[in-house]
């Protein structure tokens, strides 16, 4: 299903905005149904969620997406009165994770944690099954600093020690990223090219691969979220030299360290974790889904165990009119950094 960037960056746009735009008009669809019948629910909306459990798609194990669906999945299910049982799908830039959502019915029953990549660039690939339309943005829990990190070890304790260690040592360095089709791969090509340093970006399956890789000296340095290298530089084993982002928070007690933009590069890496659902959900029941999710987001100890996981950034929560803002923003950025820095013909 090949699809031209131009086709992707208008049509597609235009199209995935009224999915993604869907997830807060669904509440007037729903009050429109309800006058008319009198302020009753459509049947399909009655019955849900009773038919089977609900399944949440999310990465693998251990990653930020996989940990936000555990912590909130049991609530969500405690409220709407169904279990919550989880498939972990790492992989393919978020393909994995979102195809059995596109592929299942448009009935609620089916969500996905959403990461950038699933449907700000992977729908450029031309293998990828779903485009922008096919889904409805429904939170995003929180936008994340992302960390270029390295050992704790390592002979370079800021950002330019590490260029200066790159040019005096150049092609073996190697920075990983969670896979080729992911924010922190597009930041470290888009920083090798800009700076032309000479470094190696390696990609590997996901963030615990990753630390993984990192923790045995397979390679020198990493770009991740915060809540992702946290317990490692807790640990003491890690450390970080700068931000790949430009003027998103930085997390407490590392307000020192530069970001990109601070240190003058275009490029960045922007990410987010969210939720979403099949575009198209009778909007009665999504309506069921959106409350639900409003009273997580207000309890306390939802919150608590969230920020004790480092997920848990305030202010970045985002309901579904401002993330589906997000996401087209992110869709359009990142589509333009692939075809200006000839990454696109690359990677997909």
């Amino acid at each position: 299903m090949k699809k031209p960037l131009a086709m992707l960056l208008t049509v597609s746009v235009v199209l995935g905005l009224s999915g993604c735009s869907g997830a807060q008009g669904g509440s007037t669809a729903a009050a429109t149904t309800a006058a008319a019948g009198g302020g009753g629910v459509s049947a399909a909306a009655e019955k849900y969620p009773s038919e089977k459990v609900i399944t949440w798609y999310t990465q693998a194990a251990g990653s930020a997406s996989d940990v936000i669906a555990r912590i909130v999945g049991p609530k969500l299910g405690e409220i709407l009165g169904q279990t919550v049982v989880y498939e972990n799908l790492g992989g393919a830039g978020g393909m994995n994770m979102l195809n059995p959502v596109y592929k299942n019915p448009a009935d609620g029953y089916s969500i996905a944690s959403l990461t950038v990549p699933a449907l700000c660039m992977t729908p450029y690939s031309e293998d990828c099954l779903y485009t922008y339309e096919d889904f409805t943005a429904l939170y995003c829990v929180q936008k994340q600093p992302q960390c270029l990190t390295v050992r704790a070890d390592a002979p370079y304790d800021t950002i330019e020690e590490l260029i200066d260690y790159m040019k005096a040592n150049p092609d073996t360095v190697r920075l990983g990223s969670p896979g080729v089709s992911s924010v922190h791969y597009i930041a470290l090509a888009g920083w090798k090219m800009e700076a032309e340093l000479p470094f190696q970006v390696v990609a590997y399956d996901d963030a615990p691969t990753l630390n993984a890789a990192l923790l045995g000296g397979h390679i020198e340095g990493l770009a991740l979220g915060y809540s992702e290298v946290a317990q490692y530089l807790d640990s003491g084993d890690f450390k970080i030299l700068a931000f790949t982002t430009h003027d998103e928070v930085k997390p407490a007690g590392y307000e020192s360290l530069p970001t990109f933009g601070e240190l003058g590069y275009t490029a960045k890496g922007v990410a987010f974790q969210g939720i979403c659902m099949k575009a198209g959900t009778d909007p009665d029941i999504y309506d069921k889904i959106v409350a639900a999710f409003e009273q997580i987001w207000t309890d306390p100890d939802i919150i608590a165990q969230l920020t004790e996981a480092n997920i848990w950034i305030e202010g970045t929560l985002e309901g579904p009119e401002d993330f589906a803002q997000t996401v087209k923003e992110d869709y359009e950025y990142y589509g333009k950094v692939l075809t200006e820095t000839g990454l696109m013909e690359e990677l997909y």
